[in-house]
């Protein structure tokens, strides 16, 4: 079965119904507060969370090095990871610090040609060297999570780290009633809830059996034995 999505109004009347106080005692302002409170402290927890996970492409113009990301997607950009250009044969280019970059590209060294590398600067994916003609490249990165509490959509997180946050609202609740005991029981169900969501998230995808002969694998191609034998065969 698969994990219960919550909205923010979902996990307000969760903590109401468990603590048995109503929206007198507990303020929709007030559980939001508690609310976004957990969500940071899990969206502390890793930078590269897979459901902030984003892609999208754009065109190069030439002899134009500076690209406002914001042009290119709707969603606010936490971090560019990837960028590739898909031209001929392909190349990732290398990520390289904004000083570097136009400590190398400056002057007439500052050249037009084939992008190798980038740097992300105020916003704007910078390319160098500058390319000389039009081309796509493709973008991979993390977001930034939306204000799914102010628009009423579902928690912006894994399905099972949305009932976590009930267990650190009820907490908050509970330490406010001056109730330590029952503050440190919710809190310590908070801490175990992200756990197991974390390390379910990050576990690899079951795709295959685990093989414990390798005699099963002999004469099977390798992407490192790929990688070494493609400059024998290219241009035949």
């Amino acid at each position: 079965m698969a994990y219960a999505q919550m909205t923010a109004t979902a996990l307000r009347q969760t903590v109401r119904d468990i603590t048995d106080l109503d929206a007198e005692d507990l303020p929709d302002a007030l559980l939001n507060l508690y609310i976004r409170d957990g969500y940071y402290r899990i969206l502390d927890i890793e930078k590269r969370w897979n459901f902030l996970e984003q892609t999208f492409t754009f065109n190069t113009v030439a002899d134009q090095r500076a690209y406002p990301i914001a042009n290119f997607t709707a969603d606010p950009m936490a971090q560019i990871v990837s960028i590739v250009d898909n031209t001929g044969v392909g190349l990732r280019l290398d990520m390289v610090s904004h000083d570097e970059a136009e400590t190398t590209y400056v002057g007439s060294y500052d050249t037009s040609g084939d992008p190798l590398f980038y740097s992300i600067w105020d916003g704007d994916i910078h390319l160098f060297p500058k390319p000389n003609n039009v081309r796509t490249l493709t973008v991979r990165g993390y977001r930034e999570p939306i204000d799914w509490i102010t628009s009423g959509g579902y928690v912006d997180a894994s399905p099972n780290l949305h009932f976590a946050l009930v267990y650190y609202a009820c907490s908050r609740v509970y330490q406010r009633l001056e109730d330590v005991a029952m503050a440190d029981v919710y809190k310590r169900s908070f801490d175990e809830g992200v756990m197991l969501a974390v390390k379910s998230i990050q576990t690899p995808n079951s795709h295959a059996h685990l093989v414990l002969s390798a005699g099963r694998t002999n004469g099977r191609p390798t992407f490192n034995g790929w990688m070494q034998n493609l400059g024998k065969t290219l241009g035949q």
